[in-house]
């Protein structure tokens, strides 16, 4: 991976985007389709995600486009549980969101004049707790399922301290070079092919996710191509 250039990162994300665009009609292959249609959402959310990310780059906000990342990266995993878990998993995506959606009414209520019949509908939604909204809650406990060894939840941790307040993104505005240290105005740029590698690693990693929810995996080929050129997993583990 590491004899991979910044540029053929960027040429394969530029394809892989305009492939997943260009693709035909999507037909799903499960008659419980709760899992695909969250599916398909997600794997939108990480092609549009990407394609800003490279926005946000031609226009000198490389920097900015890590924020980014760390969602795109987030959401490619859960696609890629949730393509594991199918209807199961689905289930427990819609509790834990309206596990959420009950405690923001209840703090609401207490801190705001909502009318109560907004709180009312969003209370009255059924939710049942299940053993996979238990892990969907937990973003460490989708990646352990995926990667007991915790290597994508590494990525994930590094990707947060540029999308938190952190000591990582204050000192990339920080010249540390300096005798004292220096501020500068435009931040630094460290590693900068980190945003084309993750783009393109998300978009392999989601497209295959999605594409294994479909009747006949139209986008196996090109996209084990794609990865295969990169020298990338085509796609990530099955979870056990």
């Amino acid at each position: 991976m590491s004899s991979v250039t910044p540029q053929q990162y960027r040429e394969a994300a530029e394809k892989l985007i305009a492939n997943y665009r260009t693709a035909g009609p999507i037909e799903t292959k499960q008659r419980k389709y709760r899992s695909v249609l969250i599916g398909h959402g997600w794997c939108n959310e990480v092609h549009r995600l990407a394609g800003a990310s490279l926005n946000l780059v031609d226009n000198g906000y490389r920097h900015e486009a890590l924020i980014l990342l760390r969602t795109m990266f987030e959401t490619t995993i859960s696609l890629h549980w949730l393509s594991q878990k199918g209807d199961a998993g689905a289930l427990g995506v819609f509790a834990e969101g309206g596990r959420l959606n009950r405690a923001a009414a209840e703090d609401m209520r207490k801190g705001f004049n909502v009318p109560q019949d907004l709180i009312d509908a969003i209370k009255g939604e059924p939710v049942e707790k299940t053993d996979e909204s238990e892990i969907f809650r937990k973003f460490q406990a989708q990646c352990d399922e995926v990667d007991p060894k915790r290597q994508l939840y590494s990525v994930y941790r590094y990707l947060c301290s540029f999308a938190h307040p952190s000591a990582t993104s204050a000192s990339t505005f920080v010249e540390w070079s300096t005798e004292p240290p220096s501020l500068r105005s435009e931040p630094r740029e460290d590693a900068a092919s980190v945003v084309e590698a993750t783009v393109a690693m998300c978009l392999i990693w989601a497209g295959r996710a999605f594409d294994e929810m479909v009747n006949g995996k139209p986008r196996k080929q090109f996209l084990r191509s794609a990865a295969k050129n990169l020298g990338l997993p085509p796609i990530l583990p099955p979870i056990m």
